[in-house]
This record gives C-alpha cells, structure tokens and sequence, in this order.
C-alpha cells in the first residue's frame, strides 16, 4: 500500500560502513516447532558458516553458532553488542523471526528510531501471551514505542484480514506481493527512500522460505530475489543498517540459490582491503 508515510524529509546516502560481516548462527526452541525439527534446524544452522565460505571467498568473520537456551541468551546477547559496536556488521542465520527480540533491547534508545524491514509474505504480528512462530512483531512493538515496521511483500492470499487490521493498529507500513514485482521497482524504491529518511538505524529481516517458490504453480507466490537484493543494496548504502537476519530452518531454503544471491549482495558491499585501511 504506497503512500503510507506521513512525513517528508530527506537524507544523502552516506555509503556503507562497515569493513567486513559478521556470520552468526543462532537457533532457538520455539513453540510449536517440535523437538525434532528443532534439532534439524540446530544442524542445519551451525552448518551455514562452513558452506557460506565455500560459496564465496570474501572476508566474512565467523561470530559462532549459539543454541538459544535461557542460559545461551546473555552469551548471545553479549556476542552481538560486541559487533554492534565495531565496524563489523552482524549478519544472523535464526530459524525464526523472533531470534529478534533478543537483538532489539541492545539497539533500543529513547533518542533514535529503529526501523525494521521485514521482507516477507506474512506480517508475524500474531497476538500471544509468550513468543510462538509468528508472534515477534506483537511484542517487538508492543515492548518499543519507538520502533517502526515496514512489511515488504505481504501476500494477501496467506494473511487474514485481521492481520491486516492489526498490523494497521500497530501502525505498521506496508507494501503487498503484488506491488513488489519487478515492475514496480521505482515505486518499492521509493518507499524504502522514504522510509528510510523516518529512521535512524535499521535492522533488515527477511524470511528465506519467502524467496522460494513452492512449486512450479506457485512461481507467483514467492519474491523477486532482484527485488530483494536491490532493497538490500539500498538499506546498506544509506549507512544505517545495525543487523540483517536471514530466517529459515529448512535445508531447502537455507542453503538455496536465492539466500546464496543474498549473502553474494551482502559481501559485496564490504569495502575491499584497499579501502579500508
């Protein structure tokens, strides 16, 4: 839905900061995913690291792998503050979106807006008393009266209208599948320009099982990964992006030609080695 941003103010890309990313890995228990698809998602995850450096020879630091237990949190917690505060810009591998709420309490400050780009076809707002699959944004706003989200490619044929009602009471922003195809890529980049200029950091999260088509009949169903890269691109260039997230848990999705496309697009906005000195 465009011309949902209220204020108009503008700000010159800054370039992109960071000097080189940070790999994490960070899987977490989480209802109603079952035991043994926990356990899938663990080894599917701590093995990312291994096969994203296979994939690529850019210089990406290894940040570890955490299973996100109530006594791992802290440890977490305190790996990412690490990078937060250095030139490193974290890059997290989680099997679910709420992963997020173990970031946000460290970015939160009463003097600057956080944005949160999710990239994905469901807005993950669902209301619950404890975080569940699908709930990270009901509490993400609920908890940070300065925190903003903007939706990229909510696919109406999976959301209901409540969620959409919802999302509006949350006073979110967002754009539908259809208004992200290819075609509208002048319109979808201006709405990230304008959002952009509302924020003074952001965090990209972008769910991989979104990126990848069910089937054959399905092609339309899932997003462009041009389109994707492109909002990528732009978020780092603007200088305020403080973590991206890639969600997923299955092999399918993790190791597939589109997150491969992703994390190529994240490496190459590293400065090279003649840069950053």
């Amino acid at each position: 839905m465009f011309g949902l941003f209220r204020r108009n103010k503008t700000h010159d890309l800054v370039g992109v900061p960071t000097h080189s990313m940070a790999l994490i890995s960070a899987a977490q228990p989480i209802k109603p995913m079952k035991l043994v698809e926990f356990e899938m998602a663990e080894q599917s995850l701590s093995d990312v690291f291994d096969w994203m450096t296979e994939q690529s020879h850019n210089r990406w630091i290894n940040g570890g792998h955490f299973s996100l237990s109530d006594q791992m949190i802290g440890r977490y917690q305190l790996n990412l503050s690490r990078y937060f505060g250095s030139n490193s810009l974290p890059v997290v591998f989680t099997n679910s979106t709420e992963t997020l709420l173990h970031a946000l309490p460290l970015l939160h400050s009463t003097s600057k807006e956080l944005g949160i780009i999710h990239i994905g076809n469901q807005f993950e707002n669902k209301a619950t008393l404890e975080p569940e699959v699908g709930s990270a944004y009901h509490f993400a706003l609920a908890r940070f009266n300065e925190f903003r989200l903007f939706c990229i490619g909510i696919d109406p044929r999976v959301q209901s209208e409540h969620a959409f009602e919802y999302a509006e009471d949350l006073g979110c922003d967002w754009l539908t599948l259809p208004e992200c195809q290819f075609s509208h890529r002048l319109q979808v980049k201006q709405q990230v320009t304008n959002y952009l200029s509302h924020c003074d950091e952001i965090v990209l999260n972008i769910d991989l099982e979104s990126l990848c088509a069910r089937s054959r009949l399905e092609a339309d169903r899932n997003l462009d990964v041009q389109i994707v890269t492109r909002i990528i691109r732009q978020c780092l260039m603007s200088g305020k992006v403080k973590l991206v997230q890639l969600v997923g848990w299955k092999d399918k999705h993790v190791f597939a030609k589109s997150t491969q496309v992703i994390l190529q697009e994240l490496a190459g906005m590293v400065p090279s080695s003649d840069q950053v000195a």
